[in-house]
């Protein structure tokens, strides 16, 4: 036999949830699957040894 369990939450606690929950949806959607695909890649070519160091970069933008 199992017995249902309940707990009581405070509104103001599951209206925060709800806002935490909107705003990651949000910050999520900012990402483009392409802007990350490339991102992936990205990391994975550093992580092979292929990446760039810090010194190569930034004589790059000087």
């Amino acid at each position: 036999m199992s017995q249902e369990q309940s707990v009581k939450v405070p509104l103001s606690v599951i209206e925060k949830l709800e806002a935490v929950l909107w705003e990651l949806e949000r910050q999520a959607s900012c990402y483009r699957p392409e802007f990350l695909a490339r991102m992936y890649r990205a990391r994975a070519s550093d992580l092979e040894g292929k990446g760039k160091s810090l010194s190569e970069i930034h004589k790059r933008f000087r």
